[in-house]
């Protein structure tokens, strides 16, 4: 643990070293004797409890910001989760895989396109997704899964991490750090609910951490699969972005993890049209939304 601590905040520091002699991560470096094995003892007394997020503001967007030595110190318990995940995160879900993930996917999708020639798709993105997950939920789920309670007390002490904010300190009920080392942990968790409904399903189900992708061969199959999904969103407590979904016909083509793939009736096309509003709309309008039947 120590030399994969020592090794992370090099790495840190050399992104930061052209920074002003007065930042703290010179100050860090100056001190990682002293806290660091303190912060590795504490992830192995099950005592770790991180320093409050830092919230910067930025004209469109705002980030909340892990400290430093936070970052090394989850990182390395992220680490020591890593053996757990074959037997708690589901197959189909690709990023826990890291990088390499997007290629697998890929790999995956092109081989399901030539092989079983669906007909159908519904490719959605959930919006806001780490904003949106509530701790309550992500902690009783974690519950689930994990027996030790050292891993969920420091677990549970990430996810109820308060907020520093120019107006003092926040303890938000929603969102867990968006670029934090445990963030895709917390998203293979908690949409774990979703991948195992589809896990035995006659459909080919993709997930990378808020982007889904459910090939289907038949109209009936894409009926139930959309309700279903529906259905899973709703108990918790996500909404879609209907900017960033599509689903209908795989004919016209569709996109996924950045890549365009085309449909068998417009392989001559180069460039295939994004996701937008009005496909979606007329999709999800034929559907009782809460979870309600289906005419088809």
């Amino acid at each position: 643990m120590l030399e994969l601590g020592q090794k992370l905040f090099a790495k840190m520091h050399r992104r930061k070293r052209h920074a002003n002699h007065n930042h703290e991560i010179h100050f860090l470096a100056r001190e990682l004797n002293l806290w660091l094995p303190e912060g590795i003892q504490s992830l192995i007394a099950g005592t770790y409890t991180p320093r409050p997020l830092k919230r910067l503001y930025f004209t469109d967007e705002t980030v909340d910001q892990l400290y430093p030595p936070d970052r090394v110190l989850q990182h390395i318990l992220l680490q020591q989760l890593k053996p757990t995940f074959s037997r708690v995160i589901n197959k189909n879900c690709y990023h826990i895989f890291g990088p390499h993930g997007v290629k697998l996917a890929t790999q995956r999708i092109r081989q399901i396109l030539q092989e079983k020639k669906p007909k159908f798709f519904i490719r959605v993105d959930v919006k806001s997704f780490y904003r949106s997950i509530p701790g309550f939920k992500l902690i009783q789920d974690l519950k689930q899964y994990y027996e030790d309670p050292k891993v969920i007390k420091m677990l549970e002490n990430v996810i109820k991490n308060p907020i520093d904010t120019p107006r003092g300190y926040k303890n938000p009920d929603c969102g867990i750090a968006l670029r934090g080392p445990l963030s895709q942990f917390f998203s293979g968790i908690y949409l774990k609910k979703l991948d195992d409904a589809f896990d035995h399903a006659s459909v080919d189900y993709l997930r990378f951490n808020d982007d889904i992708l459910i090939l289907c061969q038949t109209k009936r199959q894409f009926s139930r699969s959309r309700r279903r999904l529906m259905e899973v969103m709703k108990e918790r407590h996500l909404t879609l972005s209907r900017k960033k979904s599509c689903m209908g016909s795989i004919n016209t083509g569709f996109h996924f993890l950045g890549i365009h793939y085309l449909g068998p009736q417009s392989q001559d096309i180069a460039n295939v049209t994004p996701s937008n509003d009005i496909q979606f709309n007329s999709v999800v309008n034929s559907l009782t939304f809460m979870g309600g039947g289906d005419k088809n």
